[in-house]
């Protein structure tokens, strides 16, 4: 026999505007150990969903973010080269955010975006004195990225404020473009190829990568936010002895919707007055 007593007590607290809620809960289980885990669980649910809907609808921010800047990559080709240039080219990114704070400062961001990233190069091989090929190649990538960040703010909730924050970002490779111009010199005889292939699992680049990101900007008291960032690929995305490791750039703009984050449009009640 198994009896359960929850009691939920609620109590608004109006301090300096803000609110406090005490819940108190309450088991009896003369079922065993294994009924009590259970139920003792069930009974931290309860308390979770109650607390939920008012910590959501004060703090809980969401929106769009888009932001333009440079690619490039930690690039050497396989074995055999003997000389390698490369430049950086224009990037973007658009996506949608979620803001949810873990403390007064502390706060947990991740989204879905979709990111332009890639690289111009020139590299050489020399075989023997019949045989040098050279190549130039333009890679335009389009990835899925889905960061997941700490950022910490500066100030208090409703006010404009700094922030910085450290991640990481799992991508993968939706398609792009691989365009190659091919010189081969046999025997004093230039060949001339052009291509321009579509990048498919695993051609030129292995699908999956994972960066390291890190940014810093300034939120404003009406949701907008504007965002210094740069990513830096951790794993080696180049196949057959090519090196390839994405670094990107650049500055973003977003808007947090949600309530408790526009001083001009939502109630006093739900700011925080308590200061650092």
């Amino acid at each position: 026999m198994v009896h359960i007593k929850v009691v939920i007590k609620q109590k608004a607290a109006q301090k300096r505007n803000n609110q406090t809620a005490i819940i108190t809960f309450g088991a009896t289980c003369s079922g065993g150990p294994i009924l009590f885990y259970m139920h003792s669980r069930l009974l931290a649910l309860i308390g979770l969903l109650t607390l939920l809907p008012s910590f959501v609808s004060a703090q809980f921010g969401f929106g769009p973010e888009v932001g333009i800047g440079m690619s490039s990559m930690h690039f050497a080709p396989e074995f055999g080269f003997t000389s390698a240039n490369f430049s950086s080219v224009f990037s973007w990114k658009a996506g949608f955010i979620t803001d949810l704070p873990l403390n007064k400062h502390i706060f947990l961001q991740s989204g879905v975006t979709v990111s332009q990233k890639g690289q111009d190069r020139e590299f050489s091989f020399y075989t023997n004195d019949t045989l040098n090929a050279a190549v130039k190649q333009s890679l335009t990538i389009y990835y899925i990225d889905l960061p997941v960040t700490v950022v910490y703010k500066t100030g208090m909730q409703g006010k404009g404020r700094f922030f910085a924050g450290l991640g990481a970002t799992p991508s993968y490779i939706l398609g792009g473009r691989n365009k190659l111009s091919k010189k081969v010199l046999y025997n004093g005889t230039p060949i001339i190829n052009n291509y321009d292939l579509q990048i498919v699992a695993g051609s030129p680049l292995a699908m999956f990568d994972i960066g390291l990101n890190l940014s810093a900007g300034y939120e404003l008291p009406t949701g907008w936010l504007f965002r210094l960032y740069y990513t830096a690929g951790m794993r080696d995305i180049g196949l057959d002895g090519e090196i390839d490791k994405n670094r990107n750039w650049g500055i973003s703009a977003g808007y947090f919707f949600g309530k408790g984050r526009n001083i001009n449009k939502e109630s006093d009640d739900l700011i925080d007055h308590t200061g650092s």
